[in-house]
């Protein structure tokens, strides 16, 4: 954050006027068929972004089941995040966010980092899918998640999918209001896509997806092309693949990268002979007895799984140290290991730690000259991070959200309030609050809250300030309902949103005996410890749902459209060599394997997002991926011994 940026952020935060680019939507937006309506940005939106000038946000009316006579519509909120350019390109990226069942709007600042790489040149669209994020109101089950909301909040991974666990008395709760459920699948949202882009004036368009969200951009290029101009891929998940059933397929893909690249690398495979060997036999001591313990916690077998996942979320050099880990777990040893997980190989950068590794041979001088360039370093960071609140602060303050500030007074009073009561008593108020979500605004009603739950010597100072509010500031108090409880609940309410579409679209395309089929052909037998009971939990949830397969839904897509197909070798959410399966039938696909690259590969290098912005530039010309050459790993050499 540069000081010229900080003074235009707070120079467009004192001029009130909306950008005139976004006047249209304030207006009801482009196409009368999509109606927009525009609201206040979920906060906090970022340090440099000016509501209304750099962002603007609000919903876009869609058809609940498009290309039929249906007047019932679906709420969608979006947020636009304008490019830097004075003359940006004319069409704009819209992101496909994973999934099913991810979200974007309620956290606008982590979106605007991911993509900030192409705000340069373009501007960027969010969106909640129908039944995700703040996209869903349509499904939401307010009954269920006020009895149970503790399990919401923090669901046990082991039993979430069970027939009397909350998810599964949601989509009870669901049905019995009469939702629609059908038409909440891949092809409506791919219509959804080209709806919203026709609402915000783009006629013309480029799509980005990650995980779930190139499943999407796959069913855009067939079911709603009009108006893409190309489409990024990136972590792929092919609508033509039965992604539960090879649930464990990239775990045991990443291991065998692992592998390969070792046993390519000649100073590795001398160090670590028969790598393979060494992993299968590092798998089979982690079943056996006794245990292997590291930090006196036993080790389960599903470690070596658990290693991959947390390198798939890793970059740096994670990959470098696997040969020795898996060596060492053969031999009932966990040292590098143990220092991998727990940062030991890459400490903290202080000026300590730099001067003590690159310090060598500097006189007094010069030493203390780096000192002193290291602390003002510190110093510098500690400053933007403190001009970051403060704008952070100022434009909450100035926004049309910021005005209900008697609202957020009486928010923190009751934050106040609650960080003091018993757990019975906290409960129950986190119970009837979260009874507000979705309720029509009611001063009354949240008098009556006050009167229940506020102690009687903390009460006359909130109801004084309840007093004290105006009816935006009500409204306000039932947004921010909304937005804690969708905060605090974002994984579960995920989980049925992934149910909701996977298990009506992906089923029985997948199955029980597909998955064992399937875990029969892994290279690594020891993967399917780390990934069968999880797997096999949602197949159980799904014989919730009644089933929707679609005709020709799960064939590969076939497009003259340009694709980029981008994937890693690290990730294991997803499988590394779906990037190269997926442009087989693309006519104008491109694909581009990332060594050290997990899911979401344009946020473990330059180099993937470099590739991204070239192929963007012109999807038409072969892309330049010579740098991935530089990506592959220079693994750990144990020191020789005589």
């Amino acid at each position: 954050m540069s000081p010229d940026q900080i003074i235009l952020t707070v120079v467009a935060l004192l001029t009130s006027a909306t950008d005139p680019a976004f006047d249209r939507l304030t207006q009801g937006g482009h196409d009368a068929r999509y109606p927009v309506t525009v609201e206040n940005c979920p906060r906090p939106i970022g340090p440099l972004e000016v509501e209304g000038k750099t962002v603007i946000c609000g919903r876009v009316a869609v058809p609940e089941r498009h290309g039929t006579d249906s007047e019932e519509t679906i709420p969608l909120a979006f947020a636009v995040l304008k490019s830097r350019s004075a003359a940006p390109a004319p069409d704009p990226v819209i992101y496909l966010h994973g999934g099913p069942g991810g979200h974007t709007v309620q956290d606008i600042p982590f979106n605007a980092d991911i993509f900030d790489f192409l705000r340069d040149r373009r501007d960027i669209v969010l969106f909640d899918q129908r039944g995700s994020g703040i996209s869903d109101r349509t499904i939401a089950c307010y009954n269920e998640l006020a009895e149970d909301f503790l399990k919401f909040a923090e669901p046990d991974e082991e039993t979430m999918f069970g027939a009397d666990e909350p998810l599964a008395k949601c989509l009870a709760e669901t049905v019995a209001a009469g939702t629609d459920l059908a038409p909440y699948n891949t092809t409506q949202s791919a219509k959804d896509v080209r709806a919203i882009m026709h609402a915000l004036g783009y006629p013309q368009y480029n799509a980005f997806g990650i995980s779930y969200g190139t499943k999407l951009g796959q069913e855009l290029l067939r079911a709603a092309p009009e108006g893409l101009r190309s489409v990024v891929i990136d972590s792929i998940s092919r609508v033509d693949n039965p992604a539960y059933d090879t649930n464990g397929v990239p775990v045991d893909q990443a291991l065998g990268w692992v592998v390969d690249y070792c046993m390519a690398d000649t100073d590795c495979a001398a160090a670590y002979p028969d790598l393979e060997a060494t992993v299968h036999a590092a798998g089979k001591r982690l079943t056996e007895k006794p245990a292997l313990t590291m930090a006196g916690e036993a080790l389960e077998p599903s470690l070596i799984v658990d290693i991959l996942e947390l390198s798939n979320k890793r970059a740096g050099p994670f990959t470098a140290y696997l040969p020795q880990v898996f060596t060492e777990l053969a031999a009932g040893k966990t040292a590098t290991l143990e220092k991998l997980v727990t940062g030991g190989f890459n400490p903290t950068l202080t000026p300590e730690v730099i001067l003590s590794a690159y310090g060598a041979g500097l006189d007094e001088a010069d030493r203390t000259l780096a000192e002193v360039a290291l602390m003002q370093a510190d110093r510098l960071r500690g400053d933007e991070a403190a001009a970051a609140k403060l704008l952070t602060a100022l434009s909450d303050d100035l926004s049309a959200a910021g005005a209900a500030r008697t609202e957020a007074l009486l928010d923190a009073a009751m934050s106040d309030v609650a960080a003091t009561m018993e757990p019975d008593a906290l409960l129950a108020f986190l119970h009837d609050y979260v009874l507000f979500v979705g309720q029509t605004p009611d001063r009354d009603r949240i008098r009556a809250f006050l009167a229940t739950h506020i102690p009687e010597a903390e009460r006359p100072r909130l109801m004084g300030l309840l007093a004290a509010m105006t009816d935006r500031d009500v409204a306000a108090f039932y947004e921010r309902a909304r937005m804690d409880s969708a905060n605090l609940t974002a994984q579960t309410r995920m989980m049925f949103t992934l149910g909701l579409i996977a298990c009506q679209e992906d089923y029985p395309f997948n199955s029980r005996a597909g998955y064992d089929a399937v875990a029969a052909t892994y290279r690594f037998p020891a993967v399917d410890a780390g990934v069968r009971d999880s797997t096999l939990m949602l197949y159980d949830f799904c014989d919730l749902f009644d089933k929707h397969p679609r005709e020709g839904y799960h064939e590969p897509v076939v497009s003259e459209i340009p694709v980029l197909a981008m994937a890693g070798t690290k990730d294991t959410q997803t499988n590394p060599d779906a990037a190269e399966m997926v442009v087989r039938t693309l006519s104008h696909g491109q694909a581009v394997l990332f060594p050290e690259a997990g899911h979401a590969v344009i946020q473990f290098s330059q180099c993937a997002r470099d590739v991204a912005v070239g192929f963007l530039e012109n999807p038409s010309a072969p892309v330049n991926a010579a740098c991935t050459e530089s990506l592959k790993p220079d693994f750990y050499l144990p020191p020789q011994t005589d």
